[in-house]
This record gives C-alpha cells, structure tokens and sequence, in this order.
C-alpha cells in the first residue's frame, strides 16, 4: 500500500470547470487511487498554518511524507508569482513541505508564455517530483516543467483521455434542434460586441436555449447582454448534475466560450463547438483537434457551421497516457 496525497483543485474554486477536471482524473486515475490509501488537500486555499506545520503532528506528517502527491490538473503553473495573493495555487514557504515531491496530472499554465518569474520559479523547483514524469495538457506546460528541470510528458488534458475514436464515433456530426450555450464573465476574456451576436444567431437558430453557468462572473454578465439586448433570459443551468441531465435528455449542442463545458457535452456524446478565446483552446486545438471557432469568426462563420456536418474526432496520445499512468499502477512497493 502507498500513501497518496490528492490535491483537490475543486475545493475552494469559484470556477465549476475544475470539477469537471477533478471528475475526470478520479474516473481516469481510479486503478491508482482505488489501490491505495489516500487522503486530500485543496491547491486554492492554504491547509495549515504555519504553526501546524511545525508541530509536525501525525496529521502534518502523513502529507509531508506520503509516497505520492498528485496535482489534479487545472491551469496551476503560473508564470508570474511574485507579489501575487490571488493564485490558484496557494504555494509558500511556509508549506513547501507539504508539497515536496508533488506530480502533475493534466496540469497547464495560466498564461500563454514559457517565461517563468524567479519567485515562480524558485517555488516550483521545490515541490515538483525530479524522481516521477509529470502529465501536462500541452507542449507549451511541458516546456515549462522541464526548464525547471523536471521531465513530462504531453498527455492532452485528462478530460480528453476517454473521449476515444469510438467514443467520438456516437457524437452526433448533424445540427441537434437545441443548444446549451455559455459565455465568459472574467473581464479580460468579455467581448460585448461577438457575445452579442453569438447569442443572436444561437437564439436564431436553436428551439431551445440553456445557459450554462460556470462562474458568477458569467451570470452576471450574461443578465448584462441580455439587458443590452432587451432579449428574455436564457434558463440557467448552475449545476453538473442539471448539466448532465440536460446533455443526457436535451438532444442538444454546445457553442460557448467556457473549453470545460464543452468537453463535458462530448463525454455525454453531445455535438460540441468551443468558441475559442485563449491560449487554452487553441492548445487543446492543435494537440488534440477540439473543434473550435475563433471568437473573430463568430459573425462570419458560426451559423454556417452550426448548419454543417462535422465529425468529432478528438486526437489522444494513449501511448503517453499508459506512459504516466504505468509509473503508479500496479505498485505496491
């Protein structure tokens, strides 16, 4: 039996997408996690004070030294550390220790460069596993983990891991008569004008609209667009469990701008259409095929391909999948 230490990137987010990732790694990592004792720890609030960590009880000590840490994906790595309070990863020297030899699991990086600040820097070579391959959901994170002098391996986001040829085989490649759509309240990824007008041709040309919700931040700024354009209010979707049912039930698409919400329609074998908006998306697009329309093309192109006929076929590295995995399973050492 190993002892793991599983940091939760769901617990203390204000972003329902990291559920949809901590889901995925637990169906997908479940022949590590189901052989072994383990315990979890939250990346986006800080556990224990400094005081708990130096008293060392066996609480302490159990997440100090346990066989294995996994970093449950997320966009985690973030170049720019210094003077920041607001990152999800709540990392200091304070509690280092708890991190010390941590692996990655699909993690990615919050902006889209290679460089990294020195505080950034100094911290993730700290924790970050020398003896272990991390798992990174693209090659710009891999090139990060390994200037830092770790090794990885690009095995696409673990969202992604199950949605396999033949999986992608039943995802409809027709129009469906309804649509979940979503948009991105966090103020730098707004674009009133494209939003707007993608809400207009969905509108137009789905019967039935839902709006899924993935942060406050979007509700809020949706009852702005709707205000703005003096349309009646979508039916909000807030949960993953009414998100499912309506993917399973709907006969639906999705088109929006939140990556996480449309992947979660291709696992329900829904038609999906991610509107891209940053580096995210697009990586997701060259490694993997996600199937995206840049916001720049909304006005132009988007009801033309939502009356197209497109196949689904997402591109997942297996080989590299069972690579990383192959480290853990089946170890009891």
């Amino acid at each position: 039996m190993k002892k793991i230490v599983v940091f939760d990137t769901a617990l203390g987010t204000s972003n329902v997408g990291d559920e949809i990732i901590l889901d995925s790694i637990y169906d997908n990592m479940s022949d590590v996690f189901d052989e072994h004792f383990s315990l979890r720890l939250a990346t986006h609030v800080n556990n224990f004070s400094m005081k708990q960590v130096l008293h060392r009880n066996t609480k302490i000590r159990y997440f100090q030294n346990a066989d294995w840490k996994f970093i449950c994906g997320t966009n985690l790595i973030a170049q720019t550390r210094f003077g920041k309070i607001n990152s999800q990863w709540q990392l200091y020297p304070s509690n280092l220790s708890i991190y010390k030899n941590c692996v990655l699991i699909g993690a990615g990086t919050t902006q889209a460069t290679e460089k990294l600040d020195f505080y950034a820097r100094h911290l993730y070579r700290k924790v970050l596993s020398k003896e272990y391959v991390h798992s990174v959901r693209d090659d710009l994170t891999r090139r990060v983990v390994e200037s830092l002098g770790c090794r990885a391996i690009n095995t696409g986001c673990p969202t992604l891991w199950k949605l396999t040829p033949e999986h992608c085989e039943k995802i409809p490649t027709k129009k469906a008569p309804n649509c979940v759509m979503s948009v991105s309240g966090y103020s730098p990824q707004t674009d009133r004008m494209r939003d707007l007008k993608m809400l207009e041709i969905l509108r137009r040309n789905y019967k039935t609209v839902w709006a899924w919700i993935q942060t406050t931040d979007d509700e809020s700024y949706l009852a702005s667009l709707e205000k703005q354009a003096g349309i009646e209010p979508f039916a909000r979707i807030y949960s993953l469990s009414r998100f499912r049912d309506v993917l399973q039930n709907g006969d639906v698409d999705y088109v929006g701008t939140r990556l996480h919400g449309g992947v979660f329609a291709m696992q329900h074998f829904c038609r999906s259409l991610v509107i891209s908006i940053d580096h995210r998306a697009e990586g997701f697009h060259r490694s993997n095929h996600l199937p995206i329309l840049r916001r720049t093309e909304v006005e132009d192109q988007l009801e033309s391909v939502i009356h197209s006929e497109f196949a689904t076929e997402i591109s997942i590295d297996s080989e590299a999948i069972a690579a990383f995995k192959s480290q853990f399973v089946g170890s009891n050492q």
